[in-house]
Formats: structure tokens, C-alpha cells, sequence
């Protein structure tokens, strides 16, 4: 039987008889591999932005998790300077915002530095600029985060 590889990381499963490796390795591949997918939360705000708004604060992952990038799409767009929207964790706001630029309906923003969560933390959603002459309304927030690849236990 040929080898496959697993989904996400292209890592190499080897062959059903190879007991060498069987083992030892297949289970770690497949787990290795879970942890390279790329999940999301997403959240909708219906009405205008607000500067200084918390619009939500109450996920509580699972898993100990890393928040890797933020997606901003507004129906309306801002106008007048870029929307800001940054991550609280544990209420406290991280300084590390998603940039939805002035007039731009779309934008994802890789964060300059992953954000951890423990399943102890509570992830939180911030408006901390809008749009000066137009706020921006009827946003949609997508939080991108993958799992801790290793336990800090």
C-alpha cells in the first residue's frame, strides 16, 4: 500500500505494515495534522460602528488556542479614516487591531503578533476607531485561530 500524506502540513503517514513507524507515528501525524487547521469566529454587528464599543465579550475556547489574523468586511464602508477593531482578552484590549481601510469593504488583517488564549480566557471584540465621517455599518468580524500545537501544562 503507498503512503498518504495528511491534509493540512503534507506530512507522510507511512504504510499500514510498516510497524516501525506505524506506531509510533500515525497517531502523532493525524493530531499534528488537526492542529494545522485553520479555524474561525465569526461575528455580526448589524448596526453603525461606535468608537469605544464593545460589541462582543464571551468566547471561552475549548482548547488553549492562538488568534492568528481578523477579517473586517462592512456593508457600509468607513469613510473618512480606517476602522479599527481589536481583541480583549480577559477584557483587556491587546493593542494588536484588524484595519478596515477608509473606504475598503473588505480587509484581513494578519496580527503582528499571535494572540494565546487558555480555555480559562474570555475573547472579547472592541471598536477602538471608526470611520470620521462615516462610521461603518453592518460589520462582520471573522476572528482567525488555530489550537495550541503543544499542552502548556
Amino acid at each position: 500500500m503507498a503512503n498518504t500524506f495528511t491534509t493540512n502540513l503534507n506530512l507522510e503517514i507511512p504504510s499500514a505494515g510498516d510497524l516501525n513507524w506505524e506506531n509510533a507515528y500515525s497517531d502523532f501525524a493525524e493530531a499534528v495534522d488537526d492542529i494545522g487547521n485553520l479555524l474561525c469566529l465569526t461575528i455580526t454587528v448589524p448596526d453603525s460602528a461606535i468608537n469605544g464599543m464593545v460589541f462582543y465579550d464571551g468566547f471561552v475556547p475549548q482548547e488553549n488556542i492562538m488568534v492568528m489574523a481578523i477579517g473586517l468586511f462592512a456593508q457600509v464602508a468607513p469613510d473618512g479614516q480606517d476602522m479599527k477593531v481589536d481583541i480583549l482578552k480577559n477584557g483587556t484590549e491587546q493593542n494588536n487591531p484588524a484595519i478596515l481601510m477608509d473606504g475598503s469593504q473588505f480587509e484581513k488583517t494578519d496580527l503582528g503578533s499571535s494572540i494565546g488564549f487558555l480555555v480559562s480566557d474570555r475573547l472579547g471584540l472592541k471598536f477602538t476607531q471608526v470611520g470620521s465621517v462615516v462610521a461603518g455599518d453592518k460589520i462582520v468580524v471573522t476572528v482567525y485561530y488555530q489550537k495550541e500545537a503543544l499542552s502548556g501544562s
